[in-house]
């Protein structure tokens, strides 16, 4: 099924996968060591969250909440481009990357419960279960397919069955989970903070545990929060199984907007929060804009880097007009991806030169070498299948879905004048969310406005899911089909080595790339800003701010 997130963007390295995974250990310190802040709370201001129970954590505000209070089996650090153990001390991985076997940190939830492998099969048992009590205060979590890999995913989801049977729990430290098809970058999918273990208070009592969630993560609620409520409170966890933060305490203010937001950072009420578009240049230069990575210092508070979700136009390819490639490479090569970045989003988002983000590891620059502005070259293409008219025109009509509701109208505008420019009609639709993905689901369109945001910070997280054949009724909205394609993204799957496995994914990349069944436009970047309280505040590509590695000015 074809999600809000696939259409309005969301809601996710290479290092060898061995057949032994070690990640190191995490050094404790004493949390009354100097360095920890005594300021008042670091606050930070979001949008209401949808839920604060990871199980319904599927926008940015509930998972930068989830974030805080809980830590899922692995980390990844887009800073070094490694995966490290975080919840779990070390894994091992079958050699055809089916089975992985998790040995679990000792740890306690924050109510002195242990951590067991057991917490983790019922946190994911109730993402994938919508019959589970959970779904009643969250809703079905669309959360699931990250675990659709998983056996019994598909049993569990339908109600045949009640738990996942791929995963099970030899002993309380360990966790085992095997999966219906290879997938070695599964432990990359398990870095999601909603992936993190639940206490059997969350089902003991959902409501409860919607309310005030229990994790192992560094910071626990003071307090309680439901919708409406103004402000989530958050101490430090001083048992901690990692090394704790350094701010005692942390406060969120939720405000309806990103303009209210600004206004409240502007006048000094809050430390932290997004940046409207239209003020960034302003804000970048009065604050100093971070260039090279994307962690605030004492000198610069202003971060936008790009982030894991990429803009474009997916093309029909099993309809009659973009059917051709030289068509879908026309088109794409007509696109100005600088004016869109630079001038419509004031350099907060940058061209796209592919599918891939180069926040993932392997990317590679150009890949797609008809994601350029060549107007020339487009012309070329359309002159042998569509040769000029009298009327300059070129009786050459393509429709245009999008969904103006999400800001998308002077893209859509954009890229009509474009197309005109090369001599081609793009008649642009603007529908509802839900009539959109009516039209898609029965292909009718020419082109449709949507973004990609992969859960897994791994090239496999964009181009199986948008471009193998086996999706064409789900993810792969284009309707692509290429049968070499197919055999490197699943060879690539089955792949322990890392270096191997990204080699395979390149290749499937520019293969994709010279057919040109999507268009991409930009790549996505989020700003953010922040006080001159901050001394160092890290903030991912995929919009994550991490509260516990926060330092404040003395």
């Amino acid at each position: 099924m074809l999600d809000r997130r696939t259409f309005i963007g969301g809601a996710l390295g290479a290092a060898a996968l061995g057949a032994l995974s070690a990640c190191g250990s995490i050094a404790v310190e004493d949390s009354g060591s100097a360095g920890v802040a005594a300021a008042q709370p670091l606050s930070v201001c979001i949008a209401p969250p949808r839920s604060i129970d990871p199980c319904g954590a599927t926008d940015a505000s509930s998972l930068t909440v989830v974030w805080q209070l809980f830590d899922s089996l692995t980390s990844y650090d887009f800073a070094t481009g490694e995966l490290s153990c975080l919840a779990a001390e070390r894994y091992e991985v079958s050699d055809d990357a089916r089975t992985f076997t998790f040995h679990l940190r000792q740890a306690t939830f924050h109510n002195g419960d242990a951590v067991t492998s057991a917490d983790f099969k019922r946190a994911w048992e109730r993402i994938v279960d919508p019959a589970r009590a959970a779904s009643e205060e969250t809703g079905s979590s669309s959360l699931a397919s990250m675990l659709s890999v998983i056996e019994g995913y598909a049993e569990l989801r339908a109600g045949t069955a009640y738990e996942l049977a791929g995963v099970s729990c030899p002993d309380d430290a360990t966790l085992s989970i095997a999966l219906r098809t290879p997938y070695a970058d599964f432990p990359y999918v398990l870095a999601h903070p909603a992936l993190g273990p639940v206490p059997a208070l969350a089902e003991e009592d959902p409501e409860a545990f919607a309310a005030k969630p229990v994790g192992n993560g560094p910071f626990q609620m003071t307090g309680t929060w439901e919708p409406g409520t103004m402000q989530i409170e958050l101490a430090r966890f001083d048992a901690y199984a990692g090394e704790p933060a350094t701010l005692a305490s942390a406060r969120f203010e939720i405000v309806e907007d990103i303009e209210q937001a600004f206004q409240r950072f502007q006048t000094d009420d809050v430390d932290v929060s997004r940046c409207p578009v239209r003020d960034a240049h302003g804000a970048a230069s009065s604050l100093g804009r971070v260039e090279d990575g994307s962690v605030m210092t004492d000198d610069d508070h202003f971060v936008c880097c790009t982030g894991l979700a990429t803009s474009m136009l997916a093309c029909n390819v099993q309809g009659q007009v973009l059917g051709n490639a030289d068509v879908r490479r026309a088109l794409s090569l007509a696109i100005d991806r600088e004016y869109l970045a630079d001038t419509l989003y004031r350099e907060t988002r940058s061209a796209a030169d592919g599918m891939v983000s180069p926040a993932i590891t392997g990317y590679q620059e150009a890949a797609w070498p008809y994601a350029t502005y060549d107007t020339a070259h487009a012309e070329e293409l359309l002159d042998a299948l569509y040769p000029v008219l009298e009327d300059d025109a070129r009786g050459l009509t393509v429709r245009l879905l999008y969904n103006a509701d999400g800001g998308h109208r002077e893209v859509i505008e954009a890229v009509v004048e474009n197309l005109a420019k090369v001599g081609v009609i793009c008649e642009p639709e603007d529908v509802d969310i839900e009539t959109l993905r009516e039209r898609v689901a029965a292909r009718d369109f020419d082109l449709v406005r949507m973004d990609w945001a992969t859960d897994a910070p791994v090239m496999d997280g964009v181009l199986f899911p948008l471009f193998f054949s086996g999706n064409v009724s789900s993810t792969n909205v284009s309707g692509y089909h290429d049968e070499r394609v197919d055999e490197l993204l699943a060879e690539a799957r089955a792949e322990l080595d890392g270096t191997r496995r990204i080699a395979l994914l390149q290749e499937a990349d520019a293969a994709i790339g010279r057919d040109c069944p999507v268009i991409p436009l930009m790549f996505q970047g989020t700003p953010y800003v922040g006080s001159e309280r901050i001394e160092e505040l890290p903030i991912a590509p995929q919009g994550r701010i991490d509260l516990a590695r926060a330092q404040l000015a003395e």
